[in-house]
């Protein structure tokens, strides 16, 4: 461990000790840093190989872009392809991503051309990557194309389809489309109940407690945001009294449950059940952040609950060492005039 340690800081000095043309060792090398997550050490390394394989290729990429180095992937991809080495169905799904990531749309169509020119137009990892791909650039039809040619179509690929139409402001498709994954015997998963629960069209009550019931058959009723979806779909349909009673049958309830149930009864006019509600909260131990902040300001301000709001404003700052970010929300809120003086 000392000595990986020491390689960890001198990568390139170890490297110098005649050991340049040991690919085995390099290759070891490359892995090594990738899985500890020195992906810019990796490289050095990697750039001593004159003829790296297309797995060293793929393990960079893929080191690159699991950090969160969009731009670092899609370059050493670019850079693989000049070379004339040719990518595999292991490195395309990663060059997708660092695309999604980026919105680079026209880099991605082009990713598209390439890896079917290579054979992996027909690989069920690399279409369900090319949907999320498009999907998350705002091409949800194109999404749609390589989705309807899939042979095989996996969880993933479903989701990937419903989250880009929830995420474009497809709601009337979201709806459709989950549908169609449930009518094809394919289990949801946590971010598909997610994008149908965020949809406008779910406002309607019955439809919502199908969806609830549904929620419940599949076994999510458990996980912390999906019950805090749920909760604010019922306040979207007006329904604060389900929406409370799911709030008070929630177990591990975190700070972004109690904000929606907060924010649920400002929004509809109820500022001293927020207020209470806040209250119940701190009781509880659990720590407020700026967004709870705001939505028990909030319904200080439309409830009319000017002194009461001044309150809550010292407390996030002198209690809980939260900075005065929200003034400009009440001086351009709906009832804002009066809190000009008061805040």
């Amino acid at each position: 461990m000392h000595q990986f340690q020491h390689s960890r800081e001198n990568p390139c000095k170890d490297l110098l000790y005649g050991l340049q043309n040991d690919i085995h060792l390099l290759t070891k090398l490359v892995t090594l840093y990738v899985s500890f997550k020195r992906v810019d050490d990796a490289s050095l390394v990697f750039e001593l190989i004159a003829n790296p394989c297309s797995y060293l290729w793929n393990i960079l990429i893929r080191g690159y872009a699991t950090e969160g180095k969009f731009s670092r992937s899609l370059e050493l991809y670019s850079k693989m392809i000049r070379k004339g080495s040719r990518p595999d169905k292991f490195a395309f799904p990663f060059v997708q991503k660092s695309c999604a990531r980026l919105s680079d749309l026209k880099m991605g169509k082009l990713v598209h051309q390439h890896l079917v020119c290579c054979g992996c137009g027909s690989d069920v990892f690399v279409n369900a990557a090319l949907v999320d791909m498009y999907a998350k650039c705002g091409a949800v039809d194109d999404a749609r194309l390589v989705f309807d040619k899939m042979a095989v179509r996996d969880l993933v690929s479903w989701t990937s389809m419903i989250s880009g139409y929830a995420h474009n402001g497809y709601n009337s498709e979201t709806l459709g489309f989950f549908g169609l994954m449930h009518s094809s015997g394919v289990k949801p998963n946590r971010v598909s109940l997610l994008s149908v629960l965020a949809c406008d069209n779910l406002g309607a009550l019955k439809k919502g407690e199908w969806f609830h019931s549904y929620v419940i058959r599949t076994g999510f009723q458990c996980d912390i945001l999906v019950a805090t979806a749920v909760i604010d779909m019922y306040a979207t349909c007006g329904s604060l009294d389900l929406a409370r009673k799911l709030f008070d049958e929630t177990k591990g309830k975190d700070v972004v449950c109690w904000s929606a149930m907060i924010s649920s009864y400002g929004v509809h006019g109820n500022g001293r059940k927020a207020i209470d509600l806040f209250n119940d909260m701190v009781k509880t131990g659990a720590r407020p952040n700026h967004v709870t902040f705001t939505c028990v300001l909030s319904a200080c301000s439309h409830s009319g609950l000017l002194e009461k709001g001044k309150r809550y404003f010292a407390m996030m700052k002198e209690e809980f060492g939260i900075a005065p970010k929200l003034i400009k929300f009440f001086v351009y809120g709906r009832s804002s005039w009066p809190c000009r003086t008061t805040f």
